[in-house]
């Protein structure tokens, strides 16, 4: 009980979701002991014969509970989240099922609910009891529904549009009291509307004491690491243009010095007229979409009222034809972002596009480093960390 409540103190939780509480009924002296204040409520699902059990527990001045739904092994609450601008969510907290069956009876229901509910803020945490990848156990030797298990896992989070949120620090969430078998089976799944409104999300581990379990923290943190780094869309390349901009942009650069100094200088300058020409001329191709549909919704309208003239007709067909190319444009661009090469031209699901591109973004940035057995996310001393790193690598490579 000190555990979670420091934890809640340290990091200034606001909600908090615990699995196999064991307790048929935990009662509210209790719950407060556990968030130290009785600023707080609650709903639960009782243990049966000392197994299982769920509570979901929130600040009051944190979140307000409209309505809940207690279902087989999981427990969702909708509300409104209080701090900054106030919007509607909602927290399902799932305990694992015993067999695959089970699992997939929860998963369904789950899915089932997020699909046709109106609010599509979403955050589902807790023990599922399954892995999205046989890299996510091990020690531990496989049935012959593991297989099985790893993809239907994997679908409910694809059919329910969720993003598995990057667990940071750290890559098992369970260990084995004798450490012999690990295992990620606990982690948050969020909406892609959850991450518009909190990109910053991020999972992180807090070191265990005599649990065979690590407490995950969710925190919404947007780091700045400094400038983006520039990168070249295949779609520029399909613009008649853009060689030849290119060519001449690179020709009429006057730099003198040493190699790589010239090099480095021609592509910071080449980057600039790049993005210039980016944005003034080629456009922002989501921008010039929404305008050509909706000079073609005003010629359709007029079209409805009455017979439209042999001008009106022709510029219909010329914006449509500037729609399908835009349209063309857009997915490129989507595509080369979420690097999905099986995707055919013509498949053009946004939306899906987007949860790719944000997947591969979180998973593929560097939140922080490992310094002995510490864990860094300052930006600042990243930097100076990864700058002594190379400095030594390439001073070791000198005096050889």
């Amino acid at each position: 009980m000190k555990y979670i409540n420091d934890l809640i103190r340290k990091h200034q939780v606001g909600v908090i979701c615990l699995q196999e509480t064991k307790c048929e009924q935990i009662g509210k002296e209790r719950c407060y002991q556990f968030w130290g204040s009785n600023e707080i409520d609650w709903i639960e699902i009782e243990a049966v014969n000392n197994g299982g059990g769920l509570i979901t527990m929130w600040k009051k001045d944190c979140f307000e509970m409209k309505r809940f739904r207690n279902g087989n092994n999981f427990s969702i609450i909708e509300g409104v989240w209080k701090e900054g601008m106030q919007v509607e969510i909602m927290i399902t907290n799932v305990y694992r099922g015993g067999t695959l069956r089970e699992k997939r009876v929860i998963w369904d229901e789950i899915s089932e609910i997020r699909k046709n509910h109106p609010i599509k803020l979403w955050c589902v945490a807790g023990d599922f009891n399954s892995n999205r990848s046989a890299k996510e156990r091990r020690g531990q030797s496989s049935n012959v529904n593991y297989n099985s298990e790893i993809q239907s896992f994997n679908n409910f989070i694809e059919e329910s549009c969720l993003v598995d949120i990057l667990l940071v620090g750290r890559k098992f969430t369970w260990y084995k009291p004798n450490g012999t078998v690990k295992s990620r089976i606990y982690r948050v799944l969020v909406s892609l509307e959850w991450l518009e409104k909190w990109s910053g999300s991020k999972l992180y581990a807090e070191g265990r004491t005599v649990s065979d379990h690590y407490a995950l923290i969710l925190k919404d943190i947007n780091i700045d690491c400094g400038p983006k780094p520039f990168r070249c869309l295949d779609v520029w390349q399909k613009d008649v243009c853009f060689k030849e901009l290119v060519r001449t942009k690179w020709e009429s650069y006057d730099i003198r010095g040493n190699g790589l100094y010239v090099l480095k200088e021609k592509l910071k300058r080449l980057k600039f007229d790049i993005r210039n020409w980016n944005k003034y001329v080629f456009g922002d191709v989501n921008k010039q979409k929404v305008e050509l549909e909706k000079r073609i919704q005003v010629l359709d309208g007029k079209d409805d009222e009455g017979e439209l003239s042999v001008d009106d007709r022709e510029e219909r067909r010329q914006l449509l034809a500037e729609l399908g190319q835009v349209r063309v444009k857009q997915e490129v661009i989507l595509q080369q972002k979420a690097r999905l090469r099986w995707v055919s031209q013509g498949d053009l699901n946004t939306k899906f596009y987007h949860s790719s591109i944000k997947w591969r973004r979180m998973h593929n940035g560097i939140n922080g480093l490992k310094v002995g057995d510490q864990w860094c996310d300052d930006p600042v001393e990243v930097k100076a960390r990864v700058k002594e790193f190379f400095e030594g690598r390439f001073s070791r490579g000198e005096d050889n």
